[in-house]
């Protein structure tokens, strides 16, 4: 399998402590994938990013460890955010256009919330910086 090249990446730095850490530092590490919370000033409250430790663009170039670690990461990360936010819906997105590196988001949706799907994904967000770490640590000890 043809690897990607890893020259200058925002996500491989920030796995190497180089470039900005995230909220609360990473809920769960394992050999294949990282998870943290999304920058707080960008973000829903629990909104959580997917990172792939090894530098590669999308579900065509991971292994098949990887896909399968990612699809049992993905049930127990909906499940444990589902139970600790108690949120109604948790979206799913995967792009890539902004970092050239797998991440997938997961955003959860409370049920007193106005709007919902792509309406909810798109909107302007921003969250408390010390509710995302208080988050993080309660997600750390579910995890973990």
């Amino acid at each position: 399998m043809k690897e990607a090249m890893c020259m200058s990446c925002f996500i491989c730095d920030k796995h190497t402590g180089i470039s900005n850490q995230p909220p609360g530092g990473y809920i769960y590490e394992d050999e294949h994938w990282m998870v943290c919370h999304f920058p707080a000033e960008q973000s829903v409250l629990g909104q959580l990013v997917i990172e792939s430790k090894r530098h590669f663009l999308d579900f065509s170039d991971m292994t098949d460890e990887e896909a399968g670690t990612y699809g049992y990461l993905v049930k127990k990360l909906y499940s444990t955010l589902k139970q600790i936010t108690d949120a109604e819906r948790v979206y799913s997105l995967v792009t890539i256009d902004g970092v050239p590196h797998f991440h997938a988001h997961f955003i959860p949706r409370m049920g007193q919330s106005e709007t919902k799907g792509m309406k909810f994904i798109t909107q302007k967000k921003s969250c408390d910086e010390k509710e995302a770490i208080e988050l993080v640590q309660k997600l750390y000890e579910k995890f973990n």
